[in-house]
């Protein structure tokens, strides 16, 4: 096994995930993919009315990708904008556009904060 693959192995073992671009390609930084999902649902849990679900973190399809300063460590994704997906359950009783509203604004607010 390669030093590449063993160090994917070890990070998919301990349930990192991805690594993903942090910032822009000259930043030459990456986030696990369990941290980002921690700081997601984290502010997720200040949305009052909302459980999250299943959480995805993906490139946006077709979006320009740049290539980073440094080498990106092995199964990093390349520097480029990232697309969140989320499921989430209802808890209150209001209108269910508002509350995707308020949950998608914490997300996309913690995203950008981190």
């Amino acid at each position: 096994m390669s030093t590449d693959g063993w160090t994917e192995a070890v990070r998919h073992q301990l349930g990192l995930g991805r690594l993903l671009p942090m910032g822009e390609a000259p930043d030459g930084a990456w986030l696990t993919e369990a941290a980002a999902r921690t700081v997601l649902r984290r502010s997720a849990d200040e949305v009052p009315g909302v459980r999250l679900g299943p959480l995805r973190i993906s490139p946006v399809d077709g979006a320009p990708t740049e290539e980073p300063a440094v080498p990106p460590p092995p199964s990093a994704l390349w520097p480029g904008p990232l697309r969140i997906g989320a499921e989430f359950t209802a808890t209150r009783l209001e209108p269910f556009p508002a509350l995707a509203d308020r949950l998608r604004a914490a997300l996309a607010e913690a995203a950008a904060g981190r």
